[in-house]
């Protein structure tokens, strides 16, 4: 048993049983870890019809064989269930220690289902598990009720995943954290875990991760590292954090300055990394085992908001519920909404998301303070922004409607194709703050194909066409073309995104963070392979390795298809292919572009062997990734969806 504990742990918290499983050595040769074991209980657990409130509806956390090791940055965590937010698959990822602390006592996947009557969270120390009350910490921020279960337990090193109050009063797009600052952001997990009553999970392990060849691993391992200290991406990350993108951003036209109306604003520079770390950078945190140490520790000094402090914010963080919602001027107010969304236990993007739609319902007329409460949604607002994210975490008022999400609350608001239009989404989740008009034409394809619907830097983000040029020769070397690198074209563009896909589901199910893998290039593939056998005492080649990967997205995809959704939904908002990019900012390099979704999307499904009038994966494909009782649940549905009378795109799918 190298690499793997060898063990699950399921807790049923309306029974109050806690069920320790043994995992075979073919289940983990077949799923690897973290987002492949839960996929696959998703998969075969939660049926497509079920509600993710419904108590049997399962919430898994999934771990890797490297958590705990000394590979570098191994503290990912992978959070899965059916989304509340869309009704499809979907999970989110999240960094910190706790991922490492599970391997420690013995687990290498947690399965929560049922639901407590009371609140309460689950305390592991090592072998022995409990379900434990939580009513005196049930309402508090992640970070108080931390410091109370530390309290509690007498124990300041333990490591704790929680949600915040958005989670408990079933916030759609609520989110998850562990180490009280790294959260698993997208898909609104945390409602799930808060609908089942359950506050958090503590865990204390004292065991370790037994590697098969530990002098060959350790080689491996110190190689990277070296390799770390030159690579250009990782100084980036690590003197300015994620924010070192914001510049670079606002020059090629992908901020989304109000709602992705433009891409950039003249004003950018006031949040971006560098002013950042002259004004309020504390300190820098790092995950486990991480060699980057990207994260921000941030303490605001001046103005209204002087004296709060937080970890982050990341640019995904700051950018929707700042530019995205016309607010630049003064950067603290920025760092005050992350702030905010980190103690509410909301995910910024989905926060920014559905607060821009609504405001820019607002300047199209299609609402008006009857609809809000009296609210001007101005842009640039803060009064009303800050607000606006308190309301929608506890449910009060107009913030009720936008907590089920942009696109249901087009829905309840009445305002037909024209309120849709300004979602920006896809399947029911809005998209990032990033606009593949500048970013990347295989960001924007991404958009449409994601298996957990509208997708993000952490998931189909073609870190080739992002960061390809600090790594001359790359693009040939994965997809045989140096053409790609360049943003705005299609030359291959299709594989780029078949095989970044492939590639970041066998990083998560190893659990490893993407910025060493994607946006740096200092582990690539065969390293992870190289250090995985080492650890596992496999030999396992290398088309086996990325094969693990495109077997877990295709199980995902296939998910979707047993929902009804395949090509009809394969969209992307049409902000990006019907409105040209408008210049905002004078040295802005992409004005005039739309993004092309039609010229790529019959190749890509080529490479994934996709059907062309449905979208699902074809049994061929499926049946040679070994999933041949997917094959059998979906070649029923096929004849069904193409005879569809309706023909309509779904929104969403609960």
């Amino acid at each position: 048993m190298y690499g793997w504990s060898g063990q699950r742990l399921r807790v049923d918290l309306s029974k109050g049983d806690i069920i320790k499983e043994p995992l075979s050595y073919e289940y983990r040769k077949k799923w690897i870890g973290g987002r492949g074991f839960n996929s696959d209980v998703i998969y075969n657990e939660v049926p497509p019809e079920m509600s993710p409130f419904d108590p049997r509806a399962r919430v898994c956390f999934g771990v890797g064989p490297m958590n705990g090791t000394a590979a570098p940055s191994t503290g990912r965590v992978t959070v899965s269930c059916k989304s509340p937010l869309t009704g499809g698959f979907g999970d989110s990822s999240m960094g910190g220690h706790w991922g490492a602390e599970v391997r420690y006592a013995g687990y290498d996947q947690i399965i929560v289902q049922g639901k407590s009557k009371k609140p309460v969270y689950i305390w592991m120390d090592d072998d022995k598990v409990e379900i434990r009350d939580a009513s005196h910490i049930w309402g508090k921020y992640p970070r108080d009720a931390d410091t109370m279960i530390k309290e509690e337990l007498k124990d300041e090193d333990i490591h704790i995943m929680l949600i915040g109050p958005a989670g408990e009063n079933l916030v759609r797009f609520a989110c998850t954290f562990n180490d009280v600052w790294r959260a698993a952001g997208r898909t609104g997990h945390g409602a799930v875990i808060g609908s089942k009553n359950l506050k958090g999970i503590a865990t204390r392990g004292s065991g370790s991760v037994k590697v098969a060849r530990p002098k060959e691993f350790m080689e491996i391992c110190n190689k990277l590292r070296q390799k770390f200290k030159n690579d250009p991406m990782k100084m980036g990350l690590y003197e300015l954090g994620s924010l070192c993108l914001i510049n670079i951003a606002n020059r090629d036209g992908w901020l989304p300055w109000k709602n992705l109306q433009f891409g950039g604003t003249p004003l950018a520079n006031n949040m971006s990394g560098e002013t950042h770390s002259q004004t309020v950078l504390k300190h820098r945190e790092g995950c486990y085992a991480c060699p980057i140490c990207c994260g921000r520790f941030t303490a605001i000094k001046e103005g209204r908001w002087a004296g709060e402090e937080f970890g982050g914010p990341e640019y995904e963080h700051a950018v929707p519920t700042g530019p995205r919602l016309g607010i630049i001027e003064d950067a603290n107010d920025i760092w005050h909404n992350a702030r905010l969304t980190n103690d509410l236990g909301m995910d910024g993007i989905e926060t920014g998301g559905v607060i821009s739609t609504a405001m820019e319902w607002y300047q199209r007329g299609l609402i008006t303070t009857k609809d809000t409460g009296g609210m001007e949604l101005e842009w640039g607002n803060e009064e009303v922004v800050d607000q606006l994210i308190q309301d929608i975490a506890y449910r009060r008022g107009f913030g009720d409607i936008l907590a089920d999400g942009a696109s249901r609350a087009s829905d309840k608001l009445g305002l037909g194709k024209e309120g849709q239009y300004y979602t920006i989404a896809t399947r029911g989740m809005t998209l990032p703050g990033d606009d593949p008009r500048g970013l990347g034409f295989g960001y924007g394809l991404s958009f449409a194909m994601g298996t957990r619907g509208g997708c993000d830097h952490l998931r189909s983000l073609c870190c080739l066409e992002l960061s390809g040029a600090l790594y001359p020769g790359l693009n040939t070397k994965y997809l045989g073309d140096e053409r790609p690198m360049k943003p705005t074209t299609t030359a291959g563009k299709p594989y780029m995104v078949y095989y970044e896909e492939n590639q970041k589901a066998v990083t998560d199910c190893l659990n490893v963070c993407c910025f060493t893998t994607h946006w740096s290039y200092a582990v690539l593939t065969q390293d992870q392979l190289d250090y995985f056998n080492a650890c596992t005492g496999l030999d396992m080649t290398l088309d086996e390795f990325l094969e693990v990967g495109e077997r877990v997205h295709n199980l995902e995809r296939a998910y979707w298809s047993r929902l009804m959704s395949g090509a009809r939904e394969d969209v992307v908002p049409e902000r990006f292919t019907k409105e040209p990019m408008p210049q905002h900012v004078d040295y802005q390099t992409n004005v005039g572009a739309t993004l092309p979704i039609g010229e790529m999307l019959p190749k890509y499904y080529k490479y994934r062997d996709y059907e062309p009038g449905t979208g699902f994966p074809s049994d061929r494909k499926l049946k040679q990734l070994g999933l041949d009782y997917v094959a059998d649940d979906v070649r029923p549905l096929r004849k069904k969806y193409m005879s569809d009378s309706e023909k309509k795109k779904k929104k969403y799918y609960y």
